[in-house]
């Protein structure tokens, strides 16, 4: 049964952004706002098919960030950028070039003020992309999210944390650079099919003091996100809750 839920689940997750995105285009298109209102309207349902579907829900644990904010966040899922799009007001990720250019995902993003950055480009695009930070927060200010390891990663792979979070960091001083640890990868993983019943949980841990270097800052990054990671990882695994990450590492 878990597999036939999931395996419709999954569907409806595209159907209904073609039908969101679409039906709702007129609105999404006339303003940045009309563009957020679509966008969460879509992920609100997702999140009720979820819960009613598969018993998935999800909680927002720490302050949220009300105003201006740099957020450097682990990332897990797809799922990952819905729950800080339908948390925060103004939130505005850095999203690789290619994805500008998918259906209904690319055209919202791109309306309310995402950053592209071409891959493999390095010291080049971290430039080109703290240039189109420093416009966007000048136009209109929000909460700046970029996920500091440049991918998804599933829960327990170690992947490098990239000099493109401390660049911002660096740049944006007067904000709150504010860590992001979530649990999404046990629940919605890039490469599964099943969507395990639980709770979904993105937590946000004390700001980051201003000042350090770039070694010292993603050293400071990676063990606060991953402890808080682990944890998480560890308290769904005693509700018996989301897949067995311990069982998948090398």
């Amino acid at each position: 049964m878990l597999f036939l839920r999931s395996l419709l689940f999954n569907a409806w997750v595209y159907i209904s952004m073609a039908i969101y995105g679409i039906g709702l285009l007129p609105i999404g298109m006339w303003s940045r706002e009309g563009a957020y209102w679509v966008m969460r309207a879509y992920t609100r349902h997702v999140f009720w098919v979820a819960r009613t579907l598969l018993g998935l829900t999800f909680e927002i644990r720490g302050p949220v960030p009300k105003g201006e904010a740099l957020l450097v966040c682990k990332h897990q899922s797809f799922v990952d950028m819905m729950l800080l799009q339908v948390t925060l007001s103004q939130a505005k990720f850095v999203m690789k070039r290619e994805l500008l250019w998918a259906p209904f995902l690319g055209w919202y993003a791109a309306r309310v003020g995402t950053v592209s950055v071409r891959r493999g480009k390095g010291a080049a695009a971290i430039a080109s992309m703290t240039r189109q930070f420093i416009a966007e927060q000048t136009a209109k200010p929000g909460q700046i999210v970029i996920f500091a390891q440049g991918t998804r990663v599933p829960p327990g792979v170690e992947k490098p944390w990239k000099i493109g979070a401390w660049r911002l960091y660096n740049t944006f001083e007067e904000l709150p650079c504010i860590p992001v640890a979530l649990n999404t990868g046990l629940f919605w993983g890039k490469k599964d099919l099943l969507r395990p019943s639980g709770t979904m949980v993105l937590e946000f841990l004390d700001p980051i003091e201003h000042g350090l270097s770039a070694e010292a800052f993603l050293e400071t990054v990676e063990t606060r996100i991953e402890t808080a990671c682990t944890a998480l990882y560890d308290e769904a695994a005693a509700k018996g809750e989301g897949i067995d990450w311990r069982a998948r590492l090398p």
